[in-house]
Formats: structure tokens, C-alpha cells, sequence
């Protein structure tokens, strides 16, 4: 009998075990320490299966003990750190951070300071895990930071003649003398060549960005000049990001680029167009002024969209995604409609559009909002005037409706039984959804009138100032069941309560009825 009782206690035990341990587990993960200067320094494949694991390092943790004097760990180069272990070009070795790193714990101890593991404790450090969670972020150079390196007086161009400092960081690559030069016009983001990782000889964003950027910032430091972080957490703890200096308006960087330009499928001189949508005329300039950088759209260069993504179906240069799937594929916020149905999430726009089923294909009237220019418009010498006409007539053509047109209170009491009828401020919400609208560049072109915003709340029935009532589609006593049109109690409350969550308005808290409803006595 004490046996079966044993067991039943062993079973109960591990039961308990396996349920608490995922909480166990997440507890532990939620109280690890997060850091931005965490490092795993791993010789590499090419040692020895029987390498110990990897050491999980804390750069910040080392300098600050080092009280900032990275050429203890890092060697001089033509007046430039040189971002490896006591090494300029040499291969890591075991021996190299065996002796650095031990006999520096050692001389530490000597001093009765705080030092790190020694020789005897291999495994204090070779763990093979992180030796803190992250809390790593990447860096937006966004145009503010480079409008405020573009115009440092510090820092100067490589070619004299050049009175811009692009050269200072920008530079093309000669792959047969493994030589870099500076081409005007023609500067891209560092991304475009230099990748995650180390391709065909160049080096990783990484270690680009170190090897430039930080020994750019020491060296500034060491001649008591400004200049930005040099530590890990200065440039990758977010909250540390969050101090970086901003400059709201920031100019329009000139390289040469269009102001407008005609998005078509087909090719420039091109006379057969009949199997391809009208151009797109596009406003270049207003879109620079609404994205962080130019990356936003050319991810994988500054060429044209056309040129990595063909009308027939995509190639590799352009990862097999077509013209028109990098146009309208909804859920990437890389193609224009992408991009439009996010900023559409925003409280501002919410209200009606989150009510929206979302739809891969629009109808006919809502494609010819972008696509405005047939082939012939954009074939003769005037071509640039008449995209420029073109983007100028989307706003023009806006029309507003009279104020006296619009309904200033509407009483709503069909349904009133324990409460009285809700008395509605019709007008005063629908200018205050039009002042939100005017507001929006974006919502100006899309929105070609007042009278189609009446729509958001007035929605399947025609665009007109008169528009049929609730009741007329929503059943009075229905459930909405058997059509899947909800009953009119159930509209009301998904209509309004929703479009208050989505704009955010926090005066009308959706659990309190009393704000529309007041109490029958």
C-alpha cells in the first residue's frame, strides 16, 4: 500500500513540475539583465570539434573597468582603432585571447580588484550562451542623423574639390585593384553593398560601421571635439537612442532625383501599351518628405522599381516579385498599397477604415485615382509638365460640402426603451472627420470629396448627402443571422463604440451607456 502511495506522490511531483516549469523558465527569462553590449566571441568552425563552447563577453563591462582606454584590447592603425582582439589583419587564434584576457584578470587580481574568471575556471566564461539578454537595437540613420553629419564642420570631404563631405563616407568599390573611389551623384546607402554578413571581400554593415563610424566619433573625441557614442549601449540601448538629437525639418537631400516621375509598366518609347494598366503619376518629392530614408522604398538599391522588378512575373535581381505585386501586395509595407493600407491604422483614419473589409483588388473608380496617365500623356516632350498637371489636379479637384447641407443634431430613437433617445452631435463629428482628412496629404488624393467621407458611417449605399437610414438595411427586431446583416442595436454599438477604440477617444469610454444613453425615470 505505501508503495502505490509512493507512486502516486512521484506521478503528482512530476505533473507539478512539468506545469510550473514553462513559468519557471519564463521567470528566469524575464529576470535576466538586458544589454546592448553583449558578444560571442567564437573562433570558428575551422578549430577543433573539441573547442570549448563559445564565451558570452560584455564590451561595456570591460571598458568601463578599463576606465575607457580601449588600446589595452584594440591596436593603433595609421591613427585609427582597429575594431579587433590585438590584432590589425591576423586570424584569431586561442592563444591570443588566452593570454590577453587571463593576464589581464590576473594583473586585476595582483591590484585586489575586481576582475573576471582565471586560467583555472574555463567554464566561467566558455558557457556557449549570451552572457545577458538583449536589449540590442539597430540604428535608424534616418535623414535627420544624416542631415546632421551632411552638415558637421568636423567632418570634411576626401576630395578637396568637392565642397559637400559625401566622400567622407560614401565611396564606390573597384573590385579588380580592391580599391575604393567616390563618384558624385551616385552615393547609396551603405546597405546596398555592405550586407549582414561578409560577401565577396566586403565587409559586414557591422564591421563597416564600426571600422567608419566609431573610430570616426574617437578619433573626434581625442581631439576634444563633439561627436557621437562610441560605446555599445550609446548607440544600440534604446532608451539611449531616444536622446539622439532630432532635427524636425529637415531639407530635401539632392541627388539629382526627380520631383515626379511616371510609374508605367511598359518601357520608355515603348508603342506597345495595350496590355498594360495607365502610368501612375507619382510624387516623388512629397514622398521623401513622408518616409525616414530613401531605403523605405529602394531596399535593395536607388534604381528605378522596374529595373529588379519586370512586368513578367519578376527575376532574381528582384526576388521574383513582379511590377505589379511590388505595386499592390497588401501585406508588405515595401509596395505603395502596402505602405497606404498601414498609414490608414493610424486613430486619424481608423475610425472608418478598420469598419473596411480589406481588399486585395479595389474597384475601377479607386484604381484610376493612381493610374491617371495613358500612354499618350506621357510620350511627348511635355511629359514631366503633364504628371506634374496631373498630381496637381488630385487636391484641386476636391470638393467640400456646405455646412448647411450637413445635419446639426440627429436624434436617435428607434430602439429607445430603458434609455431615452441618443441625441447625436451629427455635425460636430463630421467636421471634425474632415479636419482630420484635411490634415493628410494622403487622404486629400484618396478622397477625391467631403461627401464620399460620409460613407465611413453611411456605408453600402450611394455617395449622396441623403442617404437612406440605418433601419433600412439593419433589421429593427433581427439578429442579423440568417444574412449576415447585423440587427440594428448590434450595428449601432460596432459602428460607433469601434470607431471611438480606433480614433482613440477616450472622452467616451464604450462601457459607459449613460454618455449616449440617458436613464428613462
Amino acid at each position: 500500500m505505501s508503495n502505490v502511495k509512493s507512486l502516486k506522490l512521484i506521478i503528482f511531483a512530476v505533473i507539478v513540475l512539468f506545469v510550473s516549469l514553462p513559468f519557471v523558465v519564463q521567470s528566469n527569462i524575464e529576470g535576466t539583465e538586458k544589454r546592448s553590449d553583449r558578444i560571442m566571441i567564437q573562433l570558428g568552425p575551422e578549430l577543433s570539434d573539441e573547442e570549448m563552447p563559445a564565451v558570452g563577453f560584455l564590451h561595456d563591462r570591460h571598458t568601463e573597468a578599463l576606465d575607457g582606454n580601449c588600446t589595452v584590447c584594440h591596436m593603433d592603425q595609421e591613427g585609427t582603432l582597429v575594431f579587433k582582439f590585438k590584432r590589425t589583419d591576423e586570424p584569431a587564434s586561442l592563444e591570443l585571447y588566452h593570454d590577453g584576457c587571463i593576464s589581464c584578470h590576473d594583473e586585476k587580481k595582483a591590484e585586489k580588484l575586481a576582475t573576471g574568471p582565471l586560467a583555472a575556471e574555463c567554464r566561467a566564461c566558455h558557457t556557449g550562451e549570451p552572457a545577458a539578454g538583449s536589449s540590442w537595437a539597430a540604428v535608424n540613420f534616418d535623414r535627420s542623423l544624416h542631415y546632421i553629419h551632411e552638415k558637421s564642420e568636423p567632418i570634411t570631404s576626401k576630395d578637396p574639390s568637392d565642397p559637400n563631405n559625401c566622400s567622407a563616407c560614401h565611396h564606390q568599390y573597384i573590385e579588380e585593384t580592391k580599391e575604393t573611389f567616390f563618384a558624385k551623384g551616385k552615393e547609396e546607402s551603405c546597405l546596398y553593398c555592405h550586407k549582414s554578413e561578409k560577401t565577396n571581400d566586403i565587409r559586414s554593415i557591422r564591421e563597416a560601421s564600426h571600422d567608419s563610424c566609431v573610430a570616426c566619433h574617437q578619433t573626434f573625441q581625442a581631439q576634444e571635439i563633439a561627436a557621437g557614442p562610441v560605446s555599445c549601449e550609446g548607440c544600440h540601448e534604446p532608451d539611449r537612442q531616444d536622446e539622439f538629437k532630432a532635427v524636425e525639418d529637415v531639407p530635401r537631400l539632392e541627388r539629382s532625383q526627380p520631383d515626379v516621375i511616371a510609374i508605367t509598366g511598359w518601357k520608355e518609347g515603348s508603342t506597345d501599351t495595350a496590355a498594360f494598366m495607365d502610368g501612375v503619376a507619382f510624387n516623388h518629392m512629397a514622398h521623401e518628405g513622408a518616409v525616414d530614408s530613401c531605403r523605405t522604398c529602394h531596399h535593395s538599391s536607388l534604381k528605378s522599381c522596374r529595373d529588379c522588378h519586370t512586368t513578367d512575373g519578376g527575376g532574381a535581381e528582384g526576388g521574383f516579385v513582379s511590377l505589379a505585386q511590388a505595386m499592390h501586395k497588401i501585406d508588405s509595407t515595401r509596395s505603395c498599397v502596402g505602405c497606404h493600407y498601414e498609414a490608414v491604422q493610424s486613430p486619424d483614419c481608423a475610425g472608418c477604415h478598420a469598419m473596411m473589409p480589406v481588399q486585395d483588388k479595389k474597384d475601377d473608380q479607386s484604381c484610376k485615382t493612381c493610374h491617371a496617365l495613358s500612354p499618350e500623356t506621357v510620350s511627348g516632350s511635355d511629359a514631366e509638365a503633364m504628371v506634374q498637371k496631373t498630381i496637381m489636379e488630385r487636391t484641386e479637384n476636391y470638393t467640400k460640402v456646405p455646412r448647411d447641407k450637413i445635419p446639426e443634431i440627429v436624434e436617435i430613437g428607434i430602439l429607445s426603451n430603458e434609455y431615452k433617445p441618443s441625441i447625436f452631435p451629427h455635425r460636430k463629428v463630421v467636421e471634425a472627420i474632415f479636419e482630420r482628412v484635411e490634415d493628410s496629404a494622403m487622404a486629400n488624393v484618396f478622397h477625391t470629396d467631403q461627401a464620399g467621407l460620409c460613407m465611413g458611417c453611411h456605408h453600402n449605399s450611394p455617395k449622396t448627402l441623403d442617404p437612406p437610414s440605418c433601419a433600412s438595411c439593419h433589421s429593427v427586431n433581427g439578429s442579423g443571422a440568417e444574412d449576415g446583416i447585423p440587427g440594428l442595436q448590434a450595428a449601432y454599438h460596432g459602428q460607433c463604440i469601434g470607431c471611438h477604440q480606433e480614433m482613440e477617444i477616450e472622452s467616451l469610454p464604450a462601457t459607459d451607456c449613460t454618455k449616449c444613453h440617458e436613464v428613462k425615470k
